[in-house]
């Protein structure tokens, strides 16, 4: 789904931003990069600098004189603009939701293009004519204009997260580690409670049982591996070997 959303660079200027932008995609699982009519040299040091373990994508970057060449084939076309007015604004989503229209139509087997303008002037309004919509993110008023990497993290990260959403899939993946049975935690809670009260922790309570219930609680809202429980039966198992040598008076 997300190979079929293309993220397009229009007249790029610094080197370092387009290898940046590249990063930003491959963070986000997105692989699809256009330039148009770039200023910037892509395969100059500062980009593939930039690029990191994205150069695969940054030099894979296809290279096109004009907007429409960028969006051939696409469905649904979007143009990032920190500028505003009032045709603009009837036409702007957030990223957000731009990241959902993408997705629900890369999914619908269309083909998607997000666009960006270059570093000093953005996409101008005959530019924006191109676009279906035009994406807005909601940045301090004050100063609205992102850096172009930046701009293409926030849309890219949006696009990843309404991509999770979209497929059921958790937001990291499963741990290498295997989780702890009901019975190996029960080891721990066993040593944690007997451990604790040979240091005097439940003297004074009335009904320790309360207490004992407390600390189950914190415990039982952690997802604990093998290991981790492992080394939390060792610790309790410090308390006890202390606790039998310094007895209390």
């Amino acid at each position: 789904m997300l190979d079929h959303i293309r993220i397009v660079l229009v007249r790029p200027i610094r080197p370092g931003n387009v290898g940046a932008a590249s990063r930003a995609m491959k963070n986000m699982g997105l692989s699809d990069l256009v330039l148009v009519s770039p200023a910037a040299d892509p395969s100059a040091p500062e980009a593939e600098g930039f690029a990191a373990r994205a150069k695969p994508i940054l030099r894979g970057a296809r290279v096109v004189e004009t907007i429409p060449e960028a969006l051939a084939g696409c469905t649904l076309t979007l143009a990032a603009s920190g500028k505003r007015g009032m045709y603009r604004r009837q036409a702007a989503v957030t990223a957000e939701d731009a990241a959902r229209l993408a997705v629900r139509a890369a999914g619908s087997g269309g083909r998607v293009a997000i666009a960006f303008g270059p570093e000093d002037q953005g996409l101008v309004l005959r530019e924006l004519l191109y676009f279906d919509r035009v994406v807005e993110i909601p940045a301090n008023p004050q100063y609205p204009v992102l850096n172009l990497a930046a701009a293409v993290l926030v849309v890219c990260y949006e696009l990843r997260r309404a991509w999770l959403a979209a497929t059921g899939r958790p937001p990291w993946p499963p741990p290498d580690e295997p989780l702890a049975t009901a019975d190996r935690r029960q080891v721990f809670y066993d040593k944690l409670f007997e451990s604790l009260e040979m240091i005097g922790f439940f003297g004074g309570q009335q009904n320790p049982e309360h207490l004992k219930y407390a600390l189950r609680r914190v415990f039982g809202r952690i997802d604990m591996s093998v290991n981790e429980v492992d080394i939390l039966i060792g610790m309790t198992q410090q308390i006890r070997w202390y606790a039998e040598r310094h007895p209390r008076s």
